[in-house]
């Protein structure tokens, strides 16, 4: 996986014609199905018109560069009318609050990783802050457990939180202990309903006591 920003300034490689054709400005994301529908070139002189490259048509992409198969590639934005429609839409997904189902603030995003084969979303990087959600640091969420990305903020599934891990694959801190929390809450409740639906396994005699009990009498 890439980060988002690792795209960013990658000069764009032309396979047949070998020749740079820009850099790789911005990403356009599509918010419905969860992946980059496009790259942004910027072609020298900002004032130049902008093209973009639809992601099916990245070649591969490299550490020092971005190939595509030729020049043509890249169109100009108004010839790719779905493509024009999510830059309108202008989703930035770094900053947007992260929010459960249930209401229970996560944090806000600060970085995405795409799978650079086929331009997928695969996990979001989230920053939590004490003020504002239920733990702290940054931490790494499954882009499985988001629901919708809008455009100022990205609703998860209710429970996400217990997927949150840091780059150790540990839980992230503080999501550990209010796990651990929950479930003795949980295993301290299931004890006591068990013990008022009288389901406790009566107390027996160790075998010690029961050994130096006379036939027909009741311990002391």
């Amino acid at each position: 996986m890439r980060r988002s920003r690792q795209f960013l300034s990658l000069p764009v490689i032309t396979l047949e014609e070998g020749k740079q054709i820009g850099r790789i400005r911005g990403l356009v994301v599509n918010h419905q199905t969860g992946e980059v529908a496009a790259l942004l070139v910027q072609r020298g002189n900002i004032f130049r018109e902008q093209k973009v490259i639809p992601y099916p048509r990245v070649v591969s992409v490299g550490n020092s560069a971005l190939t595509i198969q030729k020049a043509s590639s890249a169109e100009r934005i108004a010839s790719l009318p779905q493509i024009l429609t999510l830059v309108k839409d202008n989703i930035q997904l770094k900053g947007s609050r992260v929010i459960t189902e249930n209401g229970t603030a996560l944090g806000h995003v600060v970085e995405y990783m795409i799978d650079p084969a086929t331009g997928k979303i695969k996990a979001f990087e989230i920053s939590g802050n004490p003020a504002e959600s239920l733990w702290k640091g940054k931490s790494f969420l499954p882009a499985d457990e988001v629901r919708t990305i809008g455009k100022d903020v990205l609703v998860v599934r209710q429970g996400a939180e217990e997927t949150l891990k840091r780059d150790d694959g540990k839980l992230a801190e503080g999501v550990k202990s209010i796990k651990d929390t929950t479930n003795r809450f949980v295993n301290k409740a299931r004890q006591l309903h068990s013990k008022m639906q009288g389901d406790e396994p009566e107390e027996t005699l160790p075998e010690e006591e029961k050994e130096d009990t006379p036939p027909g009498k009741e311990p002391d």
